[in-house]
């Protein structure tokens, strides 16, 4: 019956109170009460403020715990004071930032109202930096060549450009323009150049070659490669089906008339190469099956 009959603590006014551990931020949470509820300050509105920090009305607050004083600043200066329950207020306050990344990222996006922030206001959350990200052009990252090797390949590329205009300009009309000869003499010229350079390069070095490095590895631990005898039968079959295509294809072109010797020649080397197609297919079924 004591403690039943005991008064409850009554908590202090926000006159009297010394406010000894306020919570600042911005409101960040849209809340309601229920109609007519009666609060310290009386008669509760519906719905009370609202404007989340992403898109919403940054209002700075000022809440102390101890007698639920609620202190309002708004962006055009305006002040406001209230009082709410005593105690803390979850989700009432947040920590002043620019974005929310949980809420922007993972679809929690709150309900918003009122008017998005002025530009002064979010350079004064980000420390005096501008939200804006600059324009960022990409990056190219080029190798790391010697100089002989960007001459080289400048040179070639210049070649390969100049026997494109040359090409150009000797099918674009139907007489050679005047500047086809001097264009064809700059690209040769400047093979020869690139030429004699790396001629002159390899000479140096191997006059005077660099010190050798020591061998990687790779090198020191290589084995000598192996090949099964399917492999080589297969390898050996493939060269005479080249070599054989290559007869067929002289024969078929060095006369007029196709000589008799040309279907021999295709058909031996079609031959050699379905042999091998067929000997690397069985072989590797083979493998498959018994998992050598």
């Amino acid at each position: 019956m004591a403690v039943a009959d005991a008064p409850s603590v009554t908590p202090p006014t926000p006159e009297t109170c010394d406010h000894p551990a306020p919570v600042t931020g911005i409101l960040a949470h849209e809340f309601a009460h229920y109609e007519g509820a009666v609060g310290p300050e009386g008669l509760r509105r519906t719905v009370t403020y609202y404007g989340p920090i992403v898109g919403g009305l940054p209002i700075r607050a000022w809440h102390c715990e101890t007698c639920g004083l609620l202190r309002l600043t708004y962006p055009d200066g305006r002040t406001e004071e209230r009082r709410l329950y005593p105690g803390p207020q979850p989700g009432l306050l947040a920590e002043a930032s620019p974005i929310a990344p949980e809420r922007v990222y993972y679809g929690m996006q709150a309900r918003v109202s009122g008017l998005t922030a002025q530009p002064a206001f979010i350079d004064q959350l980000t420390g005096g930096q501008s939200i804006v990200r600059p324009l960022q052009f990409p990056t190219v990252t080029l190798p790391e060549w010697d100089a002989i090797t960007w001459l080289t390949v400048l040179g070639m590329i210049s070649v390969l450009f100049g026997l494109l205009l040359a090409g150009l300009f000797a099918a674009l009309s139907y007489s050679t323009p005047n500047v086809e000869l001097p264009l064809v003499l700059t690209i040769v010229f400047i093979f020869v150049g690139v030429l004699l350079l790396r001629l002159i390069v390899l000479g140096i070095r191997y006059v005077a070659p660099a010190q050798k490095l020591s061998p990687s590895v790779a090198e020191t631990m290589r084995g000598t490669p192996e090949l099964d005898a399917a492999t080589r039968t297969v390898v050996f079959l493939l060269v005479l089906c080249v070599i054989g295509l290559f007869i067929s294809a002289v024969l078929a072109t060095y006369t007029y008339s196709t000589p008799g010797a040309e279907l021999p020649v295709v058909l031996f080397s079609v031959s050699c190469g379905i042999i091998a197609a067929v000997i690397k297919v069985v072989d590797a079924t083979v493998r498959h099956f018994t998992g050598r």
